[in-house]
């Protein structure tokens, strides 16, 4: 049995629909061909998913029971790293071994020593916060930045490499907002970056404050030449909660049909869930797809449920997957080239670097005018 705690419910709820789409497909797709080979004897994998409610807390408790109550040889992870740091923990406390998908650095930062037994497959903060600027400089701005971090892992992480890169590319931060999760007003913060003229707005924040905040720009007339909502627009629940107001800000992206063509029968298998139109957030499926593909392909070549054994087998893993290419380094991930992609009417296009069937960056934000 593989053990799945995922966020189904509470601020990451998004995240977790993507997952147990693409952990299902894995696990579907291997027991057609007859499960896998375990001492000689063909099993069916089964898989246990646990709603997390985006708890750090109960993400730890539901990983424990999972264990030591259902048995699991192994966990299929999410993308949060407020939840993938506990659960990475316990995978280690437990000798369960963990595969998930999340920002690199900020997952890292949950430890001094590395995580024995955890693996991640997603791109890596400091090449990823390069891309925010280098697609801004396709448009004229005033090159002055505000930033909107949350203190979550990543917030904290990406906020550092932000203000640590702006200087190098031409750009100037004016203004660094600070805030916990949960916070509702951000009218204070608005201000200032309008009293700062910055043109520039990057921000790291979960999705419902995000939402909370675009409505405020809004509302107070801050119109910033480029937005950028890393994680909170990072899913199709962002174009659903603000309609056209979603329309022009640019987010991350690690997954597309229009970079990887070479992924078609997997393009028509997600075509079962969304149709003719590839949503945001096809790519949070694709990477749980590929991260419980790694596991369980390693459980098959490790012939075993021991966990040490499959922890072995998911280290020497060197091959291609629809992610990319998965070789883990000795700090257990590998990782992925992330992109920019911007908002039109309820899908994403890329629009840096540039790729035939991609755009340009459309400015000035088309929603906040």
């Amino acid at each position: 049995m593989i053990g799945a705690t995922i966020p189904l419910t509470g601020s990451f709820a998004a995240f977790g629909a993507q997952e147990k789409i693409g952990d299902s497909l894995a696990v579907s797709q291997i027991n057609k061909d007859g499960g896998i080979t375990i001492d000689g004897k063909k099993r069916k994998v089964v898989v246990k998913f646990l709603d997390s409610q985006s708890q750090p807390n109960l993400t730890t408790t539901q990983a424990r029971t999972l264990v030591l109550q259902d048995h699991a040889v192994g966990f299929f992870g999410t993308i949060a790293p407020p939840l993938v740091i506990p659960l990475s923990q316990a995978a280690d406390q437990l000798h369960v071994p963990l595969v998930h998908h999340t920002p690199i650095q900020a997952w890292l930062s949950g430890s001094k020593t590395g995580y024995p037994y955890s693996w991640d497959i997603f791109f890596n903060e400091t090449q990823q916060t390069t891309t925010q600027y280098l697609a801004t400089n396709e448009v004229k701005t005033n090159k002055r930045v505000v930033l909107f971090t949350d203190t979550d892992p990543d917030g904290i992480t990406m906020g550092k490499l932000w203000a640590q890169n702006a200087p190098k590319y031409g750009y100037k931060v004016v203004a660094r907002e600070s805030f916990p999760e949960g916070t509702t007003d951000f009218s204070s913060y608005i201000a200032n970056a309008q009293k700062q003229h910055a043109q520039v707005l990057i921000a790291q924040m979960i999705p419902p404050d995000a939402t909370a905040l675009w409505k405020q720009m809004k509302a107070a007339g801050y119109d910033p030449k480029v937005a950028y909502c890393e994680k909170c627009s990072y899913q199709s629940a962002w174009g659903k909660s603000l309609g056209s107001l979603a329309n022009g800000t640019m987010v991350t992206d690690v997954w597309s049909p229009a970079i990887d063509k070479d992924q078609l029968p997997l393009m028509l298998t997600l075509k079962k869930y969304y149709g003719d139109k590839i949503n945001p957030g096809v790519s949070g499926v694709v990477g749980a797809y590929t991260c419980a593909s790694v596991l369980l392909d390693a459980i098959k070549r490790a012939g075993s449920t021991g966990g040490a054994a499959i922890n072995k087998a998911i280290g020497e893993t060197n091959g291609e997957y629809p992610l990319g290419h998965v070789q883990f380094n000795s700090q257990h991930y590998s990782a992925v080239k992330a992109f920019q992609t911007q908002w039109r009417n309820g899908a994403t296009v890329i629009v840096w670097p540039k790729v035939k069937g991609g755009s340009s960056v459309q400015a000035p934000v088309a929603g906040l005018k």
